[in-house]
């Protein structure tokens, strides 16, 4: 890759290296494109990728694991209200009435 840019992270163990991993193969990079290695007591995970998704890798190793998760599962639940509109509003339509039933109990 000549136009390929390094993104890098050092975490303090290998357990917590290894999850980052997970997250950008999860995100969509290449494993083959993402290392692990062994400095002193800490772990560096390091990715070549193309300049424009460097900004992302980053973001990736860098912030919440729990965090990055929570944004998956949003853009997944996303996808699949955009991909089942249909589904969507009579699930939506359903929850409304059992609410409503809920609320109006004497």
């Amino acid at each position: 890759m000549s136009d390929s840019m390094l993104a890098s992270a050092t975490f303090p163990s290998l357990k917590a290296a290894r999850s980052a991993r997970e997250r950008l193969a999860r995100a969509g990079f290449a494993r083959n494109s993402i290392e692990i290695d062994r400095h002193a007591d800490a772990f560096e995970v390091s990715i070549n990728t193309r300049e424009e998704n460097r900004g992302r890798a980053e973001r990736i190793l860098t912030g919440s694991p729990l965090g990055n998760d929570f944004r998956q599962v949003g853009e997944q639940a996303a996808d699949f209200v955009q991909a089942n509109q249909p589904l969507a509003l009579g699930l939506a339509a359903l929850a409304g009435f059992a609410l409503f039933s809920l609320t109006n109990r004497r």
